[in-house]
């Protein structure tokens, strides 16, 4: 079983870095066999915006209605806009999916790998037999 997972360090990361990269690998497994698949564990996580992205919006209005109800947009205060999730899949179907507590780092990451991978693979076995 082969473990395939993605960690970004942070929101700083370079997309065409990630686009380029994901297309060097899927060129270079155009020719693996299907059955090759069935052997792959992904993993990935990703925070999850609960009132559109984590950036500053600009409104254009006209004098006098900026405070209008169509030109609001709604905010959270102290946090709690987003969500951080870390899932696994494979060619049989998802496989965990955790919601992270708090921030994630290093330690959290590791623990969430160590708790939930081992028992994915096992999953996969049981899956083809």
């Amino acid at each position: 079983m082969e473990y395939m997972g993605e960690h970004h360090a942070g929101s700083h990361c370079c997309p065409k870095k990630y686009i380029a990269a994901r297309l060097k690998f899927a060129k270079e497994h155009l020719d693996v066999p299907q059955h090759y698949w069935q052997n792959i564990l992904w993993t990935d996580e990703n925070k999850i915006e609960l009132f559109g992205k984590n950036t500053q919006h600009y409104v254009w209005t006209k004098k006098g209605t900026a405070h209008q109800h169509q030109n609001l947009i709604p905010t959270v205060k102290h946090g709690r806009g987003s969500i951080m999730v870390w899932g696994c899949f494979a060619a049989s179907g998802p496989e965990r999916i955790v919601v992270i507590d708090g921030k994630m780092n290093s330690r959290v990451y590791q623990d969430i790998l160590q708790e939930n991978v081992r028992p994915s693979v096992r999953q996969l076995k049981l899956h083809r037999g």
